[in-house]
């Protein structure tokens, strides 16, 4: 099979996942790395093994990272598997397990955050932040706040072909359902930030308030949820359910420390010798 005909059963391979009700982002991704390795193909011969391993280390050429690489190896090797082409699929980058996550932020930078965000009349960025990190939602949950679904205490939202609950506490209900009342909002969305507004806002701050901008974006929001409900209840099954994640290890990296905890941790024990 060659880089034309690849790009005819490309769009069939889309097609069937559609059908399989993968999410529009997940359509959307696997269709542009495919497209990545076709363009690769600087040949119009059927391609081969050494095609798809040639493809890997011009990844790694590129600089690209090992998660990275491997996202593309799983697109690819989904796309050959499909095309009952498993011989030239290709092993993905060994990598090792970390046990630390670092750029994520303490609740000390999110105080300032939120305080350079009011200090600039970014009250929606104000209460998106407040909402993500109250509840864990993903940036793209944000669109299930409606004037409606805030009523309640619980957001029924599907996301990557997943139902759940999204739990509101007394507090977050009655801050929400003020916000809609000052700003006039009477029906639908409760925000009208994007998520590259939200990004490029959070960078903003962050520079003012003398953060990493590393750890400004609306996902480290989603981590400063879960590593704060993994010490406070050290329930992971719980947290999953919170997050949306069908994996629990997936869920327990948020048990792991940051290198600067491990580091007080270290000072704290040298000074009690």
């Amino acid at each position: 099979m060659n880089r034309d005909e690849l790009k005819t059963k490309l769009a069939d391979f889309i097609s069937d996942l559609k059908y399989q009700e993968k999410s529009a982002s997940t359509l959307t991704k696997y269709k542009t790395d495919i497209l990545k390795f076709i363009d690769c193909i600087q040949h119009d011969e059927p391609i081969t093994k050494d095609d798809t391993m040639a493809y890997k280390d011009y990844l790694f050429e590129q600089g690209y990272s090992p998660r990275s690489i491997n996202s593309y190896v799983v697109a690819l090797n989904k796309f050959l598997y499909w095309l009952n082409l498993g011989q030239l699929t290709i092993k993905k980058l060994k990598m090792q397990q970390r046990y630390s996550i670092d750029n994520v932020l303490s609740p000390t930078d999110y105080k300032r955050l939120q305080r350079y965000a009011k200090q600039l009349g970014y009250d929606e960025l104000s209460m998106i932040m407040r909402v993500i990190a109250s509840t864990g939602i993903r940036v793209s949950e944000l669109k299930f706040f409606t004037v409606e679904s805030i009523k309640s205490f619980y957001i029924h939202v599907r996301n990557k072909g997943k139902d759940r609950d999204i739990i509101l506490t007394q507090e977050l209900a009655r801050e929400l359902r003020k916000y809609c009342r000052e700003n006039k909002i009477t029906k639908g969305p409760v925000f009208s930030l994007s998520p590259k507004q939200i990004w490029y806002r959070l960078q903003k701050i962050a520079a003012m308030a003398r953060i990493n901008k590393d750890k400004a974006h609306p996902h480290s929001l989603r981590h400063l949820f879960a590593k704060e409900y993994m010490n406070t209840f050290n329930n992971p099954l719980e947290l999953a359910d919170h997050l949306g994640h069908s994996s629990l290890e997936t869920t327990r990296i948020y048990s792991r420390t940051t290198n600067e905890e491990k580091r007080k941790k270290l000072e704290n024990m040298s000074k009690k010798r």
